[in-house]
């Protein structure tokens, strides 16, 4: 793996980049726009108060019945919400401006992805199916790095606000029982996600089981260790100890707590390692694995099958596609705990809006109010 771009100078990295034409240089996320956009709810505070207390100087009976004051009070504030309308209007451009620390990573990242025929795609919603994904995919990957039948990067999941992952998904050639492996170097698995409680939990004996917890669905202990021979698992433990791994029908990912940072060695160098020595090993299994509990691909069923294509001039045995047994495909789950950072988003979304709604509501109610009371003033007779 060609990691040369990592450790550039800034201006080796700033040339390269502008060497490339305009669509293929990388997109740069800016600043958090938060404080804009709380500045932009107190303007709409700030207009609302505007107009209620223009309002409240209208009379009907008095004369004037607006009072000169009242308008030189009217033209000041609104100048003066001008200028801080401006003034956020400024703040959010500079906000949208990507820090240089974020710009330069972002440059090391696509520059290393391009020499390594890595294509840098980031999507808002995942496309494999596994424990940290959802059956409904609802994550975003940024950066994302995908090659044929292959993609690492960073994940977030937009279902459990909280849950951060860096990983690698590949394709695996046949589909196989639904496993999990969890590993101790990467912690526990976050209470938000849906557990292997309910399963067979495998024994693999010493020293493997002090660095991975193997679950597979009830009945398949025997195909999971068919799987994790002792040589696959000698290489998970070379190279795989730092992540769990979830095999879940044809995918096999590889997955760690919170989000790499791409554009330093260390992670590329663990994702070179699982792609060429742990990869392989699981790859080479589910080449060989038939789950002989689908009828049609017990060992004695193919046999007769292709002794009676043998016997049948001009007929052409061709393999059936390999399945999976239903109670393989998926480990029973159930939910650990209680989704409290659910709660907490959903919770900071409801606050949110009902400040802008109540914001939005206050300038109604100022400008109606200013518009009634002009009215009764002026033509109310």
């Amino acid at each position: 793996m060609d990691l040369r771009w990592l450790t550039a100078e800034e201006h080796e990295l700033e040339a390269a980049i502008a060497a490339l034409d305009e669509e293929s240089r990388p997109e740069v996320e800016g600043r958090s726009l938060v404080p804009a956009g709380i500045a932009s709810i107190l303007l709409l505070v700030y207009f609302g108060l505007i107009w209620l207390g223009f309002s409240s100087s209208i009379d009907a009976a008095a004369r004037p019945r607006v009072p000169p004051s009242a308008v030189g009070g009217l033209v000041i504030n609104l100048a003066v919400f001008v200028a801080l309308w401006y003034a956020t209007t400024k703040l959010a451009k500079w906000l949208d401006r990507p820090r240089r620390e974020s710009e330069v990573r972002a440059w090391r990242e696509h520059l290393t992805g391009m020499v390594n025929d890595v294509d840098i795609e980031p999507v808002n919603r995942a496309t494999f199916v596994s424990l940290i994904t959802g059956e409904r995919r609802t994550a975003s990957c940024r950066p994302r790095f995908s090659a044929p039948g292959v993609e690492f990067g960073n994940l977030t999941s937009r279902t459990h606000s909280a849950l951060e992952w860096h990983y690698l998904a590949t394709q695996l050639p046949a589909p196989l029982p639904h496993l999990i492996l969890r590993s101790t170097a990467a912690g526990p698995l976050p209470r938000e996600l849906a557990g292997a409680e309910i399963g067979e939990l495998v024994p693999t004996g010493y020293p493997f089981n002090r660095s991975f917890v193997l679950h597979a669905p009830a009945g398949y202990a025997q195909d999971a260790l068919y799987v994790l021979t002792p040589r696959v698992m000698a290489l998970l433990l070379d190279h795989a100890g730092a992540f769990h791994i979830e095999i879940i029908g044809d995918t096999l990912v590889f997955f760690a707590p919170g989000h790499a940072d791409f554009g330093t060695t260390e992670p590329w160098q663990a994702i070179d390692a699982l792609w060429t020595k742990a990869v392989p090993a699981i790859v080479g299994r589910a080449a060989r694995y038939r789950d002989e509990r689908v009828p049609d691909q017990s060992f004695r069923r193919r046999l007769l099958t292709y002794r009676e294509s043998q016997r049948r001039p001009g007929h052409t045995w061709e393999r059936s596609r390999r399945r999976i047994a239903p109670a393989g495909k998926r480990l029973a789950q159930q939910r650990r705990g209680p989704r409290w950072s659910m709660a907490r988003k959903h919770g900071l979304e409801f606050v949110v809006y009902w400040l802008v709604m109540g914001a939005a509501g206050l300038v109604c109610l100022g400008l109606v109010l200013t518009v009634v009371k002009l009215y009764e003033a002026f033509f109310g007779g």
